[in-house]
């Protein structure tokens, strides 16, 4: 949580809500989470990452089907740029079908491909796919085209911009389709039943001028031709019907041999009625419009027999509405019926029996609320003037948003939308008769008809069940309509002949699962918002000079006037594209209103486009690409230059002829720079481009030539500090009962230093555990090898645990908390060998460590998921395996971490590891490897053990074991060896190597130190009456070591867990709620935060204004303040033995400029002292524009000794393990 609002109230029924992130946030997935008073949850989901926004979009044309008997098919694709010209380049277009498996019996390819490039007309090319060499009538190939495109805009060689597109095109055997449409389930006698046929294409293409042949009940009845819509109208006589039921069947050519051609079937049953007499609503199948009216059609057939002569017959109508409102005849359809609205119509028969139909309209989903916006003209210049004409009800409130066309490109979201804003409100259809369990349903009115013979008029009858008839009872009961009367409007049933058992009922829609049928809700995006500040250069009349591009134009809360308008004036950026701009309303009267999409291009006769990363490294060359565009209209010369600065060198090296070129109108002109940044921050670079008159252009369009046109655009670029980041921290568990605490500290800086690459933060969390809940360890997804894995799990637990018995556990974590830990569950099962051991890699040796921990944490997640018990049983009987006689548990070799002080002692090590796992796990003396491993343990401890790390383990074993009087003995021998300064204590490590030396930081300790240091915490609180006074000098030791992401120096995630383990245990002991204000003051500037119960997880962060620098921290109310200032920096890669040896190779293996796939040969040798490194981590960035192919990833995975993870929603890059 890195940010909240609490007592949120609204302005006119509209918040508007922001935060600014910190200049480095943590790329990934974040979630905008929203709780209304009922407690109902509602969330969206954004990312942060880095970007470079697109100039042109790519479409891909192409038929959703293809039949087998076709012999070709069109591919069309087109690139424009945003505001609106055509793209100049090429394009490869890739076309695939798969085989069902790679190893086929001819090919070692897993797929038959074709490629074709070509280059674009106009911004479009159009590509005929021949099929023959697809094999489309060959088995064990998917029914599937993949057609890959990529489009290359022209540029200097490797100097281009791609944009690729994809789409699938379906093969099928079938010709043509015939479907029934329009069709009554029931047939009512002496009314017309009347339906559609309809007759498409593989690709949905009516198919014109068709005969199709239609049969009842397998006689044939006539013959119907397919008008231009490839629809057929047809009606049958029901007049002397009787049956029960008849099926209808349609058919083009009866033929069994593929290619063929589908035939349709329609089951119609009989509706009921005891007097014969019938009512039929003619149903309209299209979607109706607002605001205009609907002329119903009511067919009837009534038995006249019980009407007086010249009476006059009255018929009722009935209009359900979704939504409370009133409706009367005719049928105007509106606001208040959408999105469906049921109309029934009923007459009440003089023998007593209502006849009646109901209808389903879809209605289009409008409000009566109007909005519409628009601007003033449908282009505009950069940096002039336009006007938007917002009009809706009067005294309306509304929001308005406009946005740069290539964010949408980037990634598409949902607009809102009427239809967006209908899914996100449940739609409520009522079916049936229950309602919150219980069945309203009214008893049936007659008796059920007896199974025996009925003599009638002199013949004996059999009664015969018509549980497939329709009849009013459906009809209502559908409708979710209680129906008050003493007339008859159910069909009679027969009794059943088996005691207990009924007669089998048809399923009606909404007769079984009936009640309240919502639509679910989804998530909307009305766009996200990047500020950008800069100055506006008033443009002249031929000279243009542009620095605002901001990707969000317009974000204002605006009011309407008494009469429904408002006209609104804002100054056009300067960036060349289209603008989308959309606005919704809010009003008392008439409630809520969206607008639809309104457009802005932007764009003049001559200008400048600038193509560059997203960041740039400081001292390292990059290309800055300068596209020139002419639309004037005639041919003119130009001039292109980058102009000097100190902040950067530029070299051009684009060849060129006498310092100037001739642009073609409509054409452009490429020249590419070779910049290299020497400023850090962000560095404007200054680019004009100026048109002259030319004699090598013809005559035509004089008057233009005469006027030179000059464009100059300063384009800003974030140029990062070259060498490593370095990261230093001071933090302060700071616990205060009313009176005032203070801390002052320095942060500086070391000699070698990158100028200019300081910057900090400083953080404000009530919890110790909220860094480490936000960010790298704790509630994410586990990756890496089978220890990491099972160790980030364990993490998870040990956070959960925690907050579930602080009652600070909420829905939202514990539900994503079940995703991941289901997920991570299934991850680690691939690192589980057959006998029930578990592996650092797949299919490794065994490691002892791994098993016991992977069998503690599976038994601590039952709690949250499902975990199969036979897995855990056979893990067990494994682990119990591998104890020796004396109840110790063998080596496995070697360990995590080479500074660990096992030496001599590792079984011991390890068996206190694996005791205090059993322990954890919920195990007890009654086990016997448990048991006998204790009585290992107790032996040598009574043989005498001589390291610290053992004596920290086996206290905190016997602690679990209850031995009191061991844990004390341990304990004083620790104490004796402890580190005790300034009111902390922790231990370090003996023959403890030299540490770089930081005067106003406290070093950060080794990861062995960490984790004995957290091992001996968890000793002191797991004893029967826990010093906590001892601990908390532990606390304060283990809170200063922590990083920016709630972790510590080291990257093992072991280290992490244990100390996250004995973090949690020991704040659960010392819970309480804390009301404290915190007060940062550095160097003539201070911020306050207010710390609470209710934002207690929530981490506070503010950008230090100067680092380095002197700070105060000054803290008041009550309870515990975790606090944190942040020093980061970059230092060069120092020139000294790291013991590892890297290198890179990046080959070209195509000659093809279009080639996408590179093959990146990373190699790491080990060269220190040992004779083998621990796990390795290696940290693989992608160069801008380019992501990891997952073929080769998976390639890599297969392998044994490497762990390779990618997450591309993050960064372009990934991370091995080995």
């Amino acid at each position: 949580r890195i940010f909240q609002w609490q007592n949120v109230t609204s302005f006119r029924n509209i918040t508007q809500l922001s935060f600014q992130l910190i200049s480095e946030p943590m790329f990934g997935d974040y979630w905008i989470v929203v709780k209304k008073n009922s407690g109902k949850i509602v969330t969206h989901q954004f990312a942060v990452k880095r970007y470079v926004l697109p100039k042109f979009e790519v479409t891909v044309s192409a038929p959703q089907t293809v039949t087998i008997s076709d012999d070709e098919f069109q591919v069309d694709v087109c690139a424009k740029y945003t505001f609106g010209q055509p793209v100049q380049g090429k394009t490869q277009i890739r076309v695939c079908r798969e085989y069902f498996s790679s190893s086929n019996c001819e090919k070692n390819d897993n797929e038959i491909c074709e490629q074709f490039i070509a280059q674009l007309e106009n911004g479009c090319v159009s590509q005929i796919v021949n099929t023959k060499v697809f094999q489309l009538y060959r088995s064990g190939l998917f029914m599937t085209f993949h057609v890959a495109v990529i489009v290359t805009e022209f540029g200097t060689g490797n100097d281009c911009v791609q944009i690729g597109e994809k789409t699938s095109v379906f093969i099928t055997q079938l010709l043509g389709t015939v479907n029934f449409e329009n069709m009554d389930t029931f047939y009512r006698r002496g009314i017309s039943y009347f339906g559609t046929l309809k007759f498409s294409g593989p690709d949905n293409v009516p198919m014109v001028n068709k005969l199709l042949q239609l049969e009842l009940n397998d006689e044939f009845i006539g013959n119907y031709t397919t008008d231009e819509n490839g629809e057929a109208q047809f009606s049958i006589d029901t007049s002397d019907m009787f049956d029960p039921e008849f099926n209808l069947k349609s058919c083009y050519l009866p033929s069994w041999l593929t290619p063929q051609y589908s035939d349709a079937s329609f089951l119609v049953s009989r509706f009921y009625s005891r007097t014969n007499s019938f009512l039929k609503i003619v149903p309209e199948p299209k979607q109706l419009e607002c605001n205009q009216q609907k002329v119903v059609t009511v067919l009837y057939s009534l038995n006249s027999e019980a009407y007086e002569d010249d009476s006059n017959v009255k018929f009722f109508y009935l209009v359900s509405l979704t939504w409370n409102g009133n409706f009367s005849f005719a049928i105007n359809v509106s606001a208040d019926l959408a999105p469906v609205a049921v109309l029934f119509v009923y007459t009440l028969h003089p023998s007593g029996e209502i006849v009646a139909d109901s209808v389903r309209f879809q209605i289009d989903k409008c409000f009566k609320h109007k909005v519409n916006i628009k601007f003033s003209e449908e282009q505009g210049l950069p940096g002039s003037n336009a006007s938007l004409y917002l009009q809706a009800a009067p005294d309306s409130f509304c929001a308005l948003r406009a946005v740069d066309r290539s964010v949408l490109l980037l990634k598409s979201e949902q607009q809102l939308s009427a239809e967006s804003v209908y899914n996100m409100v449940p739609s409520i259809e009522l079916y049936g008769y229950f309602y919150r369990g219980l069945n309203l349903d009214d008893s049936k009115e007659d008796p059920c008809i007896p199974q025996r013979d009925m003599f009638y008029n002199g013949l004996y009858y059999m009664p015969v069940s018509n549980y497939g008839d329709g009849d009013i009872y459906n009809i209502v009961m559908n409708m979710g309509l209680k129906v008050f009367t003493n007339l008859h409007y159910r069909k009679p049933e027969v009794c059943v002949m088996e005691r207990g058992r009924s007669l089998s009922k048809p399923l009606y829609v909404g007769t079984e699962n009936y009640g309240l049928m919502l639509s679910a809700p989804s998530r909307i995006a009305f766009g996200e918002i990047r500020e950008e500040n800069a100055d506006y250069v008033e443009q002249a009349i031929i000279q243009t000079v542009r620095t605002n591009f901001p990707e969000t134009w317009i974000w204002d809360l605006v009011s309407v006037d008494s009469l429904g308008s408002a006209n609104l004036s804002f100054l056009i950026p300067d960036t060349i594209t289209q603008w989308e701009a959309s606005g919704f309303c809010v009003n008392g009267d008439v409630g809520f209103g969206v607008s639809s999409t309104t457009t802005l291009k932007v764009s003049q006769p001559f200008f400048i486009e600038i193509a560059s990363p997203f960041s740039v490294v400081q001292n390292e060359q990059f290309d800055l690409i300068v596209n020139v565009f002419n639309y004037l209209d005639t041919c003119v010369e130009i001039s292109v230059q980058v102009e000097e600065s100190q902040n950067y060198e530029a070299n051009i090296n684009t060849l060129k002829i006498n310092g100037s070129e001739i642009i073609q109108t409509g054409g452009r002109k490429t020249n590419v720079w070779t910049i290299i940044p020497k400023k850090l921050g962000k560095v404007n670079i200054t680019v004009v481009a100026e048109s002259k008159q030319s004699s090598a252009c013809p005559n035509e369009g004089m008057e233009q030539q005469k006027l030179n046109w000059k464009d100059t655009v300063v384009k800003s670029f974030l140029v990062e500090p070259e060498g490593i980041e370095k990261e230093r921290t001071r933090s302060f568990l700071i616990c205060t009962e009313g009176a005032k605490a203070s801390k002052q500290g320095v942060l500086d800086l070391p000699n070698d230093v990158v100028e200019g690459s300081a910057r900090g933060f400083f953080t404000v969390v009530g919890d110790i555990l909220g860094l480490a809940m936000q960010n790298l360890v704790v509630l994410q997804m586990p990756y890496g090898s089978g220890e990491q894995n099972a160790a980030l799990l364990a993490s998870d637990t040990y956070v959960l645990d925690y907050l579930k018995s602080t009652e600070q556990l909420t829905e939202e974590v514990q539900s994503k908390a079940f995703f991941l830990l289901s997920n991570g569950y299934q991850r680690q099962l691939s690192f589980k060998n057959s006998d029930g051991s578990y592996s650092v890699f797949w299919q490794q040796n065994q490691k002892g460590s791994i098993c016991a921990l992977t069998f503690k944490t599976l038994e601590r997640m039952k709690n949250y998921v499902f975990i199969d018990e036979n897995v855990q049983k056979q893990t067990l009987i494994w682990l119990s395996s591998q104890q020796k006689t004396n109840g110790c548990f063998k080596n496995d070799g070697q360990l995590f971490n080479h500074a660990w002080e096992g030496g001599d002692e590792e079984d011991i090590s390890l068996t206190a590891h694996v005791v205090g796992m059993f322990f954890e796990a919920g195990l007890n003396f009654t086990f016997p490897a448990l048991r006998s491993a204790l009585f290992c343990l107790e032996e040598a401890l009574d043989s005498g053990v001589t390291n610290g790390y053992n004596h920290a383990i086996l206290a905190y074993t016997f602690a679990l074991a209850g031995e009191e009087q061991k844990v004390e003995s341990l304990l004083q021998t620790l104490d004796q060896s402890a580190a005790k300064i300034n009111n902390v204590i922790y231990w370090e490590r003996e023959g403890k190597p030299q540490t770089e030396e930081f005067p106003s930081f406290i070093p950060w300790a080794p990861s062995a130190e960490t984790e004995k240091t957290c091992y001996v915490l968890l000793a002191v609180i797991s004893r029967k009456i826990p010093d906590l006074t001892y601990a908390s000098k532990i606390v304060q030791w283990l809170a200063q070591q922590m990083n920016s992401h709630g972790g510590f120096s080291s990257t093992q995630v072991i280290n992490v867990g244990i100390c996250l383990l004995a973090i949690t245990r020991y704040m659960k002991l010392t819970f309480s709620k804390n009301q404290n204000t915190v007060t940062f003051s550095s160097e003539g500037s201070s911020e306050t935060f207010q710390v609470n119960s209710d934002n207690r997880l929530l981490v506070q962060r503010s950008e230090l204004t100067k680092a380095p620098g002197e700070y105060t921290v000054d803290v008041e109310g009550h309870g515990c303040t975790f606090i944190q200032a942040t020093l980061k920096y970059n230092v060069l890669l120092p020139k000294k033995a790291s013991g590892f040896s890297l290198s890179l190779e990046i080959v070209k293996n195509s000659s093809d400029i279009f080639q996408t796939i590179f093959d990146l040969t990373v190699t790491l040798k080990y060269t220190g002292i040992h004779n083998k490194s621990s796990i390795v981590v290696t940290d693989v960035k992608m160069l801008s524009g380019f992501t990891p192919a997952m073929s080769s990833i998976e390639e890599v995975n297969n392998r044994s000794l490497i762990c390779l993870h990618k997450d591309s929603s993050i960064d372009p890059q990934f991370h091995f393990f080995c």
